[in-house]
């Protein structure tokens, strides 16, 4: 009587086992050492889209992708001496020829003859990432300057295998030999934790050329050492004309692609965004607060001076104006409502001076000027008369704070490769080497928190690079800094 209990027992744990195994959103089956399904439960059939009297009768392995059989047999080899080598990524072709994407877990039953297979749908995770490697170009490289991943978008891009780039120098694309300089710049950058972009010529498998723009930043592991850096890389030979009858090559660069001007908003679109979560979470926090503690106040029936109630909600009343005050700073610059016009660039930097010396405080700065001929050109004469003059302020600011005596300002213009430079520098000792890669940043600033919120040079690089189009750089030279705006024509 106590077996045929003991017998029932077993049966019935059987019995909820296996609906337990039919009833799990995973793929679980038992395949022998050929690969032919012995069991599988009932997530099999959605997955592969197979009826269950059809999987009964195949192999496992016949409907894995030619490209992944290899991998999965030679998996299931070593799994049987080895029991910790056991997960693998791989396609399958489903009933409907579509690819579906399984993460594989294998472990050998005692008896060495079957495996038990558990099987998870990352179908949508791996179609991401190959909508990456498919269309964004990129690599990845070490700190000596190898070759560590690329995607297949960019092995596209420069006609070479992945397998012909991997552990190979990062400078295989480089035009010619003098374009070296360019990627031992990068790795410089790069070991001193800076982003690097620019534009670069380059030569594919085939010996043609084509240009690229480049966005580097620095990669580390969890300790957060630097390990090399990552690449974002966009054709734009389309954008670039070559003039191959010239010397020198020079480059002509057609920013006429409304494309990429799209792609330039939205990212500073998005990185407007982030200033803005980032510049109203103390603010709202603050309110939230104040808020809190009146509501329990009036709960508690401890609200007897009328004063510091109307107080704390003068106090909230001024946040909510700041808050609205930073969208108001951020709209200034990301909505241009000008139109372009004609301008004489010239006429722009003597309209910047004389806004400058309205200032008390230029009263004992020399400006000196140095303007080229340059023919009038199309773009927002207001906006670049903005950028100016927040410069010329920076540069009037820093040489009062640092009691130069005899303060001077250079104001250059030139026209260059297409292009219109306007260079400031000042005599006021430089930027500091810690701070310069970070005085673009919004809302970073080396003043006392009364005189600014640090938004003035991040005014000058949103507008030059969103509507101008252009770069703006700032480098030191012996006794001061010198700001560089191009501008295409």
């Amino acid at each position: 009587m106590s077996e045929e209990l003991d017998i029932a027992k077993l049966k019935r744990s059987n019995d909820e086992l296996k609906e337990i195994i039919n009833n799990s959103w995973d793929g679980i089956g038992i395949i022998d050492l050929s690969g032919k399904f012995i069991y599988f439960n009932n997530a099999f059939i959605p997955i592969l889209g197979y009826t269950k009297e059809e999987l009964t009768n195949k192999s496992f392995i016949s409907l894995i992708k030619d490209d992944y059989k290899k991998p999965f047999v030679e998996l299931m080899k070593k799994n049987l001496t080895n029991r910790y080598d056991s997960d693998i990524n791989i396609v399958c072709i489903r009933k409907d020829k579509q690819k579906v994407y399984l993460k594989i877990t294998l472990s050998t039953m005692l008896n060495k003859k079957f495996f038990v297979i558990n099987t998870k749908d990352i179908t949508k995770e791996i179609s991401d990432d190959e909508i990456l490697d498919n269309y964004v170009a990129s690599i990845h490289v070490d700190t000596a300057g190898k070759i560590t991943e690329v995607s297949s978008a960019f092995s596209l891009l420069s006609g070479y295998e992945k397998e012909e780039l991997v552990n190979k120098s990062h400078s295989i694309i480089k035009a010619s030999q003098k374009d070296e300089d360019i990627f031992d710049e990068i790795l410089v950058y790069t070991v001193e934790s800076k982003e690097w972009k620019g534009k670069i010529r380059a030569k594919r498998k085939n010996g043609s050329f084509f240009w690229i723009d480049i966005k580097t930043k620095p990669t580390f592991n969890k300790y957060g050492d630097i390990t090399g850096y990552t690449s974002l890389i966009f054709d734009i030979t389309n954008e670039i004309n070559l003039n191959v009858e010239t010397r020198n090559l020079q480059k002509e660069v057609i920013q006429k692609d409304n494309i990429l001007l799209q792609q330039s908003k939205l990212a500073v679109m998005t990185e407007t965004l982030q200033m803005l979560s980032h510049e109203w979470r103390q603010p709202l926090n603050v309110i939230s607060i104040r808020a809190q503690k009146l509501e329990l106040d009036l709960s508690l029936g401890e609200i007897n001076n009328i004063d510091n109630t109307i107080e704390t909600l003068k106090k909230i009343k001024d946040d909510a104006q700041k808050l609205s005050n930073t969208i108001e700073e951020f709209q200034s610059f990301i909505k241009i409502k000008s139109e372009k016009e004609d301008v004489d660039a010239k006429e722009v930097i003597l309209k910047a001076i004389e806004i400058i010396k309205k200032d008390e405080e230029t009263k004992n700065i020399d400006f000196i000027k140095d303007i080229m001929d340059i023919p009038t050109f199309k773009s927002y004469k207001n906006e670049i008369t903005t950028i100016l003059v927040n410069i010329l302020i920076n540069a009037k600011e820093a040489i009062i704070k640092n009691s130069v005596k005899n303060g001077v300002i250079k104001l250059k213009c030139y026209f260059s490769n297409e292009n219109v430079y306007f260079e400031i520098s000042d005599n006021a000792g430089g930027i500091k080497e810690d701070i310069i890669d970070k005085i673009f940043e919004p809302y970073f600033s080396t003043k006392p928190l009364q005189h600014g919120v640090g938004l003035g040079l991040y005014t000058c690089k949103i507008i030059t690079e969103m509507h101008l189009m252009g770069t703006i750089t700032v480098t030191n030279h012996n006794s001061g800094a010198t700001f560089n705006i191009a501008l295409p024509i």
